[in-house]
């Protein structure tokens, strides 16, 4: 039975892809060596990382004003090197909270920081509110977790915020679907959701947004920027996938079609969902219901382990809710398809007319 696999990541890659991957890893390019063998100070690798940037200024639309780099330490160490190479965002930053992971950063500026920095919490708000919140803030720069996996809470309405400068963690929604740029500062996202493997971490921002330069060499922003993204060693495999990645996007219609299949994925369960009320309870609010994450719960409780288990034996593998919150997490990221959202809510149907 074939496997499908809904895990939050790291997501599943396109057959197509892993078929490339293969061939690559035995001889790249017809050059005689693997791609793992690639010097990461070499031409060839040096052309992986100009057509990924192209590729990502492509896709995403980026003005010509912004910066693409590479790094490593995932998505956490961007509390700190934001923080370190904007320290005036000590008292010109507010926080969105809509989930864990905005909660984190938020904590790890305020340690960065040794200050109280302020918040707005999503709980039981609407969007309208929170808009009407934020703009009454004073602060400059707004900072926003697009897509909090783990409550499946999305926020993507961005120009919503046009009086603030936004920096995002995308790490689970980036390259999903398609947005302006006239109020964005700084992007950063771990590629094992949307574009490929754990090990690489994409960096966008306007190249004003850069201030501090008296840094130790890897926190300093502006060496990565001179160097390539090779100041260090890369991760020159997860950068290869990622240009792989972005090359299937590419081909097969950018982030328009990308954005159309997901929401109408995410939107084939959501009715689900919702039409079975009786049994089974959403756990975003409905406002903010993510296409990337949606999380959900038996509300006979007994049974979401039975759930799993009976998923797990039918080959539906990374349903299981982060441990914070339970439930029942169904990651609808760009390399999921229809047949595996057809399979899963038949499945699903079949349990719960069974139990």
């Amino acid at each position: 039975m074939k496997v499908k696999n809904f895990a939050a990541g790291p997501s599943k890659i396109p057959k197509e892809i892993l078929n490339e991957i293969s061939n690559d890893v035995i001889d790249f390019r017809n050059l005689g060596q693997s791609v793992l063998e690639l010097s990461h100070r070499g031409e060839v690798f040096e052309n992986i990382l100009n057509e990924s940037k192209k590729n990502l200024h492509k896709i995403l639309n980026i003005p010509n004003n912004f910066e693409i780099i590479f790094l490593q330490g995932g998505a956490t160490f961007q509390n700190t090197f934001i923080a370190e190479n904007k320290p005036t965002l000590k008292d010109d930053i507010l926080f969105l909270l809509s989930g864990t992971w905005g909660k984190k950063t938020h904590h790890d500026f305020q340690i960065n920081f040794n200050r109280d920095i302020p918040s707005i919490a999503l709980t039981n708000q609407s969007y309208e509110n929170i808009v009407d919140e934020v703009r009454q803030s004073n602060k400059k720069y707004l900072y926003i977790t697009s897509n909090e996996t783990i409550q499946g809470i999305q926020i993507k309405k961005f120009n919503n915020f046009k009086d603030k400068k936004l920096i995002i963690d995308m790490s689970s929604d980036i390259c999903s679907y398609e947005f302006e740029w006239n109020n964005i500062s700084y992007i950063f996202a771990g590629a094992q959701k949307n574009l490929g493997i754990p090990g690489v971490t994409i960096c966008i921002f306007d190249k004003d947004f850069i201030q501090k330069e008296d840094l130790p060499s890897y926190m300093n922003i502006n060496n990565h920027i001179d160097k390539n993204s090779t100041f260090n060693t890369p991760p020159t495999f997860s950068i290869y996938v990622m240009l792989k990645v972005l090359e299937w996007i590419e081909r097969n219609g950018g982030l328009e079609e990308f954005e159309r299949n997901n929401i109408n994925r995410a939107n084939k369960i959501y009715n689900f969902l919702d039409n079975n009320l009786d049994d089974l309870t959403p756990l975003a609010p409905k406002e903010f219901r993510s296409t990337s994450n949606i999380v959900f719960d038996f509300k006979d409780k007994k049974k979401t382990k039975i759930f799993l288990e009976k998923s797990y034996e039918n080959k539906f593998l990374g349903l299981s809710g982060h441990r914070s919150v339970g439930g029942i997490r169904v990651s609808n990221y760009n390399s999921v398809t229809d047949e595996m959202i057809s399979d899963f809510l038949i499945f699903l149907e079949k349990f719960i007319s069974s139990n």
